[in-house]
């Protein structure tokens, strides 16, 4: 198995897990590019003691993603502290875990840091006191929270108990000590948060964006000039939360690998669809996710060339040669699932192809076939299993995949279609 996989290392920064015969992960280890760093346990030797006895308990590997060098430093951290590998001898101290950043209780919430939150309670969790300590100062300069610990009933406020301090006078805090008036958007503020915590980054950016945009016709140009200040520190506490955003397409991956059997976790997808009209403009596209980000550099289209008239089976296997004969011969990186849009034939004749290929044991397959409203529905696999894309939550994020490149194939249909038109 290991050797298959050290075949398609992914080429990017990220982490390699090795496991030993009992499926036990025994070390973590990270790089700025993979292939690299995994490689070169396998082609030398090794002076030293412990590197030999690592090497030699290695039975299979599995890598996980990263954006960056330091993105993946972090998350090798978050590794070895979750699963405390035999051979890792730093990082297995539990003193930097279970930092949490979350919402208190009462009239008027406000964000906390803490060592260990209550079970179901919305949070952003992390394994690095600094970096929990970094997000929370960003989002604070995307939205004025109070940080204070005062008790801010009606009656303390009324009475003019409090009085607004710095943090009020740096646009950093509305002030709710002595302006009952701002408490509905301090609430408003914490449920943008509360997205905030599940990475929902396009919703309050649209939000954010709204409100600034009304503020602008209504000429209060200061007020929406603090909020494209907040829209800058909110792309920058975007950029500060992607280890957790990696960490969880990780997770998401796994579950998928380990639910449907397959050999890779699915962090390179490809799917792809064809389209046509009655067998007029045969068309094909394909599309690429990467830890569950679309990877436009890597969509592509087809014109179908090697027969005319109504084929899907046809279609899909000119396009499968055409696609991974050029990734073969170029030596480019492989998919680690790829998913076509059909059924039971459709992924039939995909198998075919990649036994052709001599790519069935580099590359796990399925195809998902739709219900009578044109949903994603059924999962198929190669060996007769099938799956209801309602099993699991995480086989959500296969259906969205599904349908991009369905909307990426009928889009290149209709501009085919609308030349030709033109044309006569």
């Amino acid at each position: 198995m290991i050797t298959e996989k050290l075949k398609d290392i992914p080429k990017f920064p990220g982490c390699y897990l090795f496991k030993d015969d009992k499926e036990q992960i025994i070390y973590v280890g990270m790089s700025k590019y993979l292939p690299k760093r995994v490689s070169s346990y396998f082609q030398k030797k090794h002076e030293c003691k412990k590197t030999k006895t690592l090497v030699e308990n290695i039975r299979d590997v599995e890598f996980m993603i990263a954006s960056s060098e330091q993105e993946a430093l972090l998350l090798e951290e978050d590794l070895i502290k979750l699963y405390k590998p035999k051979f890792n001898i730093k990082g297995k101290d539990d003193k930097t875990r279970n930092w949490s950043i979350t919402i208190t209780e009462g009239r008027v919430p406000k964000l906390e840091m803490v060592r260990e939150k209550p079970d179901g309670k919305p949070s952003m969790d992390f394994t690095n006191g600094f970096k929990c300590q970094e997000v929370y100062n960003l989002i604070h300069d995307v939205f004025p929270l109070r940080s204070c610990s005062y008790d801010l009933t009606n009656e303390a406020i009324t009475a003019g108990k409090f009085k607004p301090c710095l943090e009020y006078h740096l646009g950093r805090c509305m002030a709710p000590c002595v302006n009952v008036d701002v408490i509905f958007q301090n609430y408003k503020n914490i449920m943008l948060i509360k997205k905030l915590f599940e990475l929902n980054f396009s919703f309050v950016r649209k939000e954010l964006t709204r409100e600034m945009n009304d503020l602008a016709q209504k000429m209060e140009f200061e007020k929406a000039n603090t909020y494209l200040h907040r829209l800058n520190a909110l792309n920058e506490l975007d950029k500060a939360v992607e280890p957790i955003r990696t960490r969880q397409h990780n997770k998401v991956a796994m579950d998928i690998k380990n639910t449907l059997g397959l050999r890779n976790m699915p962090l390179i997808v490809e799917a792809f669809d064809n389209s046509h009209n009655q067998g007029d403009c045969n068309v094909a596209a394909s599309v690429r996710y990467v830890n569950q980000s679309p990877d436009k550099s890597n969509y592509r289209k087809y014109n179908i060339k090697t027969f005319t008239g109504a084929n899907d089976y046809a279609s899909f296997d000119e396009v499968l040669h055409r696609r991974f004969e050029r990734l073969l011969k170029e030596k480019q990186q492989l998919p680690h699932l790829v998913l076509i849009d059909g059924g039971v034939g459709q992924l039939n004749v995909a198998k075919k192809v990649f036994g052709e290929l001599n790519i069935l044991d580099r590359v796990d397959l399925i195809s998902i076939s739709k219900d009578d409203k044109h949903k994603s529905s059924v999962i198929h696999l190669t060996d007769g299993r099938t799956a209801s894309i309602k099993d699991n939550l995480n086989f959500t994020f296969l259906g969205i995949i599904q349908e991009e490149v369905h909307r990426f194939a009928i889009k290149f249909h209709r501009e085919k279609s609308g030349k030709k038109l033109v044309g006569k």
